[in-house]
């Protein structure tokens, strides 16, 4: 008997490549960033904004509420 079934493999989607976030042209997967590029884009903003505590008031300004951090 011959099997006229193609199999399920055939029919599925490739998954859609994303690049970096950070800009270097990798492709991450099932990610943002490749690993380590976020820190990357976090010394590219505290650089921009002058501090980590610039960033903060920056961050708090944009989303009207206070950056809290927690210590468990």
């Amino acid at each position: 008997m011959t099997n006229y079934l193609t199999p399920k493999s055939k029919y599925r989607r490739k998954p859609k490549l994303k690049l970096c976030d950070c800009g270097c042209g990798g492709y991450p997967r099932g990610a943002d960033f490749m690993p380590g590029h976020d820190v990357r884009i976090y010394s590219a903003l505290v650089g921009h904004v002058g501090s980590l505590r610039n960033l903060k008031e920056v961050v708090e300004r944009y989303t009207g509420k206070p950056v809290n951090m927690k210590y468990d």
